[in-house]
This record gives C-alpha cells, structure tokens and sequence, in this order.
C-alpha cells in the first residue's frame, strides 16, 4: 500500500474502508506514520495521528509494538508534554512498557518535551538498553545542557557508533564548551574504533568557528581529506563559515568556489555573510545579484547577510533597495533581525528620523536588538532625547544590559553633562547592573589563551 505523505486523502474516502475486518494493524500503522511525517497541518481535528489510533482501537484493530513508536513520533515539543504522558499511560495498558523501541522512543519523545527526568526514568527502568536507548538518554542531558551528566553516561557506554560521539560534540559546542569537543574528537579519532562522518565533521568545523581558531579550522579541514570525504554542500557551507568567522576570507571564496553547481542557498548565503562581515560589502552585493541570476532563491539568512554589508559600508539606498525587494519580489516577511539592520543602517547615516518612522511601523514589538540599535545611532549623532527613549525601553525589557546605561553615561560625558553621566552610573548601582569586562583571546601554538 503506498502512501503519500505529501497529498493525504482523508480517512472518510470511499477508498479506505478502514472498519473492514481485512483492514490489519499494519494499514493503520501506515497510517499514523504517513500522518506523522506529513508537512502540513491537519484539515480537520479527525486527520491526526492521534485520531487515527483512537479510530483503530475503536474498530477492535490489534496493537503491535510498531503502532506507540509512530505515534510517539507527533508529540515533539514542550506543550505537548501531557500528551505523551497520556500516550506513555496507553503504552503501560497495552502491556509494552518492556518493549526496548517502544522505550527507547518514550526516551525520545520526553527528550523532545524537554522533560529529562521522565527520559532517565524510561531509560533506568531497561535491563539491558540497546545502543539507541543509550543514545536517546545521552542525548536528552546534552540538549537539557546536563553536560557532565552526558559524559557520565557517554563514558559507561558498552559501545558506541557515530551518532553517539556526534552527538556529544554538539552538545559540547551547542553549549559554549568548544575546547571540550576538540578534546572529545581527539579521542575519537586516537581510539580509532569509528570514524566520523559528514556530520561529525561539521560539528567540529563549527567548534573551530566558535573559537575564531584558524589553525584548528585548517587542521579540521585537513581531517576532511585524510578521511577522505566529498567536500559536499553541508561541508562546504560549514567551512565557508568557519573561515570566514576565522579570519581567512580567501579560504572561505576558494571553497565556495570548488562547490561549483552544488551551491545551494546555504552556501551563497554563508559566503555573503562571510564577506559582509569582512567589511566586502561591494563584492556581497554582486555575489547576490550573481545568487539570484543563476535560479537560486535568497531566504531570511541571505538578506541578514546583504543588510549587514549595507550596514557596514554605509550603503543606505541599496539597504532600503534590499529590505523592500525581501517581501516585495521574494515574499519574505522581515524578521526583527532586518528591522534592526534597517535602524542601525539608518541610525549610523545620521538619519534618525526615518529610523523612528521604520520602527513606529514594525508589526513586532521592538526588543532590545532594536533599542540598541536606535540608541547606537541616536548616540552618534547627540540626539540626546532618543538616547534617553531607548534606554528607559531597553531598561523595561532588559535591566541588566550594562551596555546600554554605559553608552548613554558616555554620551552625557562627552557633552559635559558630568551630573547626568554620574547619575546614569549611580542608577547602575542602585539597580545593581555590573559592566561585563572585554575579553579577548589569543591563539598561541595552536592553543587558546
């Protein structure tokens, strides 16, 4: 029976006279997971996952150990926490609590309701956990951020494949802890037991792109070859960003480059924000124009980049160009991201009354991203009443933005206002707001300091 997910009739059709006695638990569980898989919203309540299974165990149809894993698959994010607990509670009835899929999937779907410690209850409740199961349970605490949890239990491991080392690594760069995944990958490349793959790779390309490591960036890159893996697009855009965010913008130009006709909008859009960030901004705008001209159509994350360029070279007119062309010939809504590129760009120009108008038009509430970005250019050119607005807003959404008290003192100091800059300070302390320390690190024979 094949079944399209992209186009599903509904149960009622004539063709799927589902109460036939001939109509097994295989057809319905066929069901449920094309229902799960599908890219829409349901038409109707009555075409869920969820609607299917209650219609199968109203027509008498018996449960197989396939039928709770399909359905655990449509409970996936926190607020449909209570009905995984309800599908859990059917699980118990039906008498596959012991199953080791239908356990490793509750471990998964509470992982995915952000509830860990029903995920570790699943899984201590198993005798003898599979792999998967121990995947799942390790991948619960990284996405829970229980780091050292994970290691624990990544370390007690009886064995592992790719998906379990993988999925280590991006906990520890998801969470900040780069060095910690240089660590990691080094003693799974030295154990010499699995090899990495694409994945894998761009997990650890991303841990050297949070590092600004060049060195480390190139040493990755040479692991790519030594493994003897296609420079595919995932890999490509992984190491545009990596060298661009490293500093080596003709690196990231020569990789975008060797992708030939593989580039998709991933990679155009990680090389134009490669060389907006690299002060390129004539080059970023060209290599749009050369995006859209070879069929390829710009997202949210391509426009950031072109608005960054604009921003950066003082390009008002192309920004305005730009931001209006997003919604206007591409369909896309600006996010609060392009609104602040559009209130910086504008603020930078001196022009802040155009800025005031873009934002008094914004379908969103403003956030401190906008704030900030209004009270930047408001300082630049002494409007001292907007610095003032936009402070008292960014204080209302965000009191411990030091930057923000510190940029106005510094404002009211460079006019003299020593009272007004003394007072912006002693607020500081009254609402107990600490300025955050710069910070900066170095890259000494391949360590960072």
């Amino acid at each position: 029976m094949k079944i399209s997910t992209r186009k599903l009739i509904s149960l009622t059709h004539p063709s799927l006279n589902l109460w036939h006695p001939t109509v097994d638990c295989f057809t319905w569980n066929t069901l449920i997971r094309a229902y799960v898989q599908r890219t829409h919203q349901p038409s109707s309540p009555t075409n869920t996952p969820l609607s299917i299974f209650l219609r199968m165990r109203f027509h008498g149809v018996h449960i197989d150990y396939y039928t709770f894993p399909f359905l655990l698959q449509s409970v996936h994010s926190p607020p449909h926490l209570q009905l995984g607990r309800s599908i859990h509670s059917q699980v118990l009835v039906f008498g596959f609590s012991s199953d080791p899929f239908v356990q490793t999937s509750l471990i998964s779907m509470y992982t995915a309701c952000g509830d860990v410690g029903s995920a570790r209850d699943v899984f201590d409740e198993m005798s003898q956990p599979d792999l998967p199961a121990w995947n799942s349970i390790v991948n619960a605490n990284v996405k829970a951020g229980l780091l050292s949890v994970a290691r624990e239990l990544f370390a007690k491991m009886p064995s592992r494949n790719v998906v379990s080392w993988s999925s280590m690594l991006d906990g520890y760069v998801r969470w900040g802890k780069c060095e910690e995944a240089l660590e990691l990958f080094n003693q799974m490349m030295k154990e010499n037991e699995v090899l990495p793959n694409e994945y894998t790779m761009a997990i650890l390309l991303a841990a050297c792109e949070q590092l600004s490591s060049l060195e480390h960036g190139k040493w990755a890159h040479a692991c790519v070859y030594r493994l003897g893996m296609e420079i595919n697009v995932v890999l490509g855009t992984s190491l545009i960003e990596m060298y661009a965010k490293c500093g080596s913008i003709v690196r990231a130009r020569l990789v975008f480059e060797n992708l030939g006709p593989k580039k998709d909008v991933m990679a155009w859009s990680a090389m134009i924000s490669g060389l907006a960030m690299h002060g390129h901004w004539e080059d970023c705008l060209c290599l749009f124009s050369n995006m859209v001209d070879s069929g390829v159509m710009p997202d949210d994350i391509t426009f950031l980049g072109v608005l960054s360029a604009c921003v950066h070279g003082g390009l008002v007119s192309q920004g305005k160009e730009m931001f209006e062309r997003m919604s206007k010939k591409f369909g896309i809504s600006p996010s609060v991201q392009h609104y602040g590129c559009m209130i910086d760009l504008y603020g930078k120009a001196g022009l802040i009354d155009e800025a005031w108008n873009l934002l008094n038009t914004m379908p969103m509430e403003p956030d401190v991203l906008i704030w900030g970005a209004l009270l930047s250019g408001a300082r630049i050119c002494g409007d001292i009443e907007t610095c003032e607005i936009a402070l008292n807003k960014i204080i209302e959404q965000d009191p411990t933005n030091s930057a923000a008290y510190v940029l106005l003192s510094n404002v009211y100091a460079k006019m003299g206002r020593w009272k007004d800059a003394r007072d912006i300070r002693n607020l500081m302390e009254t609402n107990k707001v600490q300025k955050v320390p710069g910070r900066s690190s170095i890259e000494v024979n391949s360590n960072i300091q």
